[in-house]
């Protein structure tokens, strides 16, 4: 006989839901933290087994959560089905959401990359992935179903022993960061340091610096309050590399991240949050591990898994959509990669504008009576140009009908590839977009400050305010950066701190990127780091190459460097208070040029960049090539710059070049008559900063 179908009411469906998604959270939960293991390197068997059983935990209470409402909702079609089946069903319908969720977040690099969940684009992906996750979870769900009795108890088993030990592990693996940065006898006279970089910012924007359109009153009034330097340099257009000098007091080719591109990742390097745990200071004695707590507040063109972030005892990474994570703190680590807390964190920033200024000021207000090293990272310089409303009113002409509401990468790419072409209505679009970025900044580093105003800690912080490299408006016929015009090598560099830093004070003289190390070092009285750091054929990497600025405030020199230098994957200057020499680093096979034995009547004629001096007091702009008649400057600043290039331990002869250089030299070979050159398929640039 038969067995009768099992009905019954609402009571039945919700407990089959209970199971569901009990069910649903061992699973996923082991699976996502598997991946997030892996990806955090997470190490030692009881972190591993800990996280994982936290992970069933949450994800299981999640889940259940989910499964209950799908429960509630479906009862009508499930309420004549036995209890097995309404498990089965909910279990499918659960699995699948789970799946579709990932499904559209682990395909973004591919599938419409870089637009927001939100966008109706990416809408229409959710929906034709929904099927397909659900198709895989009914295989699974069937698969499961057909297991062993025996295997079907262990997992069910497997589940309350998960949440037990979860839960027991979240209790106790809660790393206590209270400590770090508590005020003590050796930082008592010490400031915190806040240091604001503007990803993509120039310097001429700035009303301190002499922009009578673009509203900056905040970095305005702490310019008028502490130091402006009028020639800050960058020693590399793009944001690795520059961020990288800026951490270790190192060129690029000493600290290893030379190449812009997604996958480029920085060698170990003492980096001034790593340096802070441990420098001698400089009247005897050392500082020691918690004496500054070492936080860094990021968006996506700069990543701890670049190998930058090393010291740093926090970070928030808003695009990847990583919480702020507590390295020390096993579980905090692990979570931040785990779906379910990624879509939590992108969901948060869908009602919040700006989520690393936010996070930041969240942080300060907890810790701002710390002594602390914090980084934040402003993007809203960097493409896409796309202001709020209420800003983007104060620049853009309202009748304007072109197309450019916002302006962003490719973009870019098609003018340089000579797919499109911006008419000057879309040029002044574009730079009044560029303007709304710049004010909106300014207003997120006035969010920041008012926190430590409130505390009354402001004048105990060494404010910075900098760029990682500037940006090209169409001035050149290029866009955005990795160019090496003043418009990206030239950037804001404002320092203040009322107790010891002069008031309203302008600097003139050469500063570079790699001074912002020594500098603070000086300032807090530790001596920077002395770094014994010699590969097999006796090459440094270890020197720290750039000066502290400090002499130049208190009347003690009226320059640190004759000269400042950069390079990128296609060219290399060097300039001094006047002079600027530009010269190929790359032939036009895109094969690394050495200067040693090199020529100025060489390197004009070799190459695609093609050497160029500007005269930067009569042409500020660099419109005018003057080498032909300006021979005696340019043969004094190629020596000095073939004597830097031959005394960096990484040649140029090992500098692979990034797609986004073989595009941008692909371009120029096209602009001077080498073949067609942009006709041929290129290499995607993908997410290079």
């Amino acid at each position: 006989m038969n067995a009768q179908p099992q009905s019954g009411g609402l009571a039945t469906t919700l407990r089959a839901a209970l199971n569901a998604g009990l069910g649903a959270g061992l699973g996923i939960g082991l699976v996502d933290g598997a991946g997030a293991g892996l990806r955090t390197g997470t190490s030692g068997a009881l972190n591993w087994l800990g996280c994982l059983a936290a992970s069933v935990l949450v994800y299981g209470a999640v889940l259940s959560v989910v499964a209950l409402l799908l429960g509630t909702a479906l009862h009508p079609l499930l309420r004549s089905k036995p209890l097995g089946e309404r498990v089965a069903t909910l279990l499918w319908v659960t699995v699948g959401s789970g799946l579709t969720l990932g499904l559209v977040w682990w395909t973004r690099p591919w599938i419409f990359p870089g637009l927001s969940i939100t966008d109706p684009k990416r809408l229409v992906v959710s929906l034709a992935f929904l099927p397909v996750g659900l198709w895989l979870a009914w295989g699974l769900v069937r698969v499961g179903g057909r297991a062993p009795l025996r295997a079907k108890w262990a997992a069910a088993a497997l589940v309350p022993l998960c949440w037990l030990g979860g839960g027991a592990f979240l209790v106790g693996a809660n790393e206590d960061s209270r400590r770090l940065g508590e005020v003590n006898e050796r930082t008592a006279q010490m400031p915190n340091v806040l240091l604001f970089v503007c990803d993509a910012m120039r310097a001429d924007v700035l009303g301190c610096y002499g922009n009578e359109r673009v509203q900056t009153p905040r970095i305005d009034a702490l310019a008028k309050e502490g130091v402006l330097f009028e020639r800050a340099l960058v020693q590399a257009p793009f944001t690795g590399s520059s961020f990288g000098s800026w951490f270790t007091g190192k060129y690029p080719r000493r600290h290893g991240f030379v190449r812009m591109a997604p996958d480029t990742r920085m060698a170990p390097n003492i980096t001034l949050a790593s340096h802070l745990k441990d420098a001698p200071l400089v009247g005897g004695g050392r500082m020691e591990r918690d004496d500054y707590h070492c936080v860094t507040f990021m968006t996506g063109a700069l990543s701890q898994s670049a190998g930058l972030a090393r010291g740093f005892d926090s970070y928030f990474e808003s695009f990847m959509g990583h919480h702020l994570v507590d390295v020390e703190d096993p579980w905090s680590l692990f979570s931040s990669e785990l779906l379910l807390f990624v879509a939590r964190t992108k969901l948060a920033q869908k009602f919040d504008a700006t989520p690393v200024a936010s996070e930041a000021s969240r942080w300060l207000r907890a810790n701002g009576r710390k002594r602390f090293f914090a980084m934040v990272h402003l993007f809203a310089t960097h493409t896409p140009y796309d202001p709020p409303d209420d800003v983007r009113a104060l620049y853009c002409d309202p009748a304007y009908e072109g197309p450019l509401s916002v302006f962003r990468s490719d973009h870019a790419f098609a003018i340089h590839e000579g797919k499109a072409k911006p008419t000057e209505a879309d040029a002044r679009q574009i730079r009044d977009l560029y303007h709304g970025g710049v004010t909106y900044t300014d207003r997120q580093i006035a969010q920041v400050l008012a926190e430590l105003e409130r505390q009354g800690t402001l004048d105990d912080t060494l404010v910075v305010v900098t760029a990682d490299h500037g940006e090209e408006l169409g001035e050149h016929g290029v866009w955005e950066h990795n160019h090496m015009f003043q418009s990206n090598l030239r950037v804001p560099l404002v320092l203040h701190w009322p107790r010891k830093l002069p008031l309203g004070k302008r600097v003139d003289a050469l500063v570079e990127s790699t001074d912002f190390l020594p500098t603070v070092c000086d300032l807090l009285g530790i001596q920077p780091p002395q770094e014994s750091k010699l590969d097999e054929r006796g090459r440094d990497y270890g020197t720290v190459d750039g000066r502290s600025v400090l002499p130049l405030l208190d009347g003690r020199a009226q320059s640190i460097r004759d000269v400042s230098f950069a390079e990128n994957g296609l060219e290399m200057s060097a300039q001094d208070l006047r002079w600027k020499l530009v010269v190929p680093a790359v032939d036009e096979q895109n094969r690394p040029l050495a200067l040693a034995g090199e020529t100025i009547d060489s390197l004009a004629v070799r190459g695609v960049a093609r050497a160029r001096l500007f005269d930067l007091q009569s042409d500020p702009g660099e419109t005018r090539d003057v080498l032909a008649t300006e021979r005696a400057q340019a043969e004094r600043l190629l020596a000095a710059l073939s004597a830097w290039d031959a005394s960096m331990p990484i040649p140029r002869i090992e500098i692979v070049l990034s797609p986004r250089d073989v595009i941008e030299n692909a371009r120029r070979m096209a602009e001077i008559g080498y073949g067609d050159g942009i006709g041929q398929e290129l290499p995607s640039p993908g997410g290079a900063k």
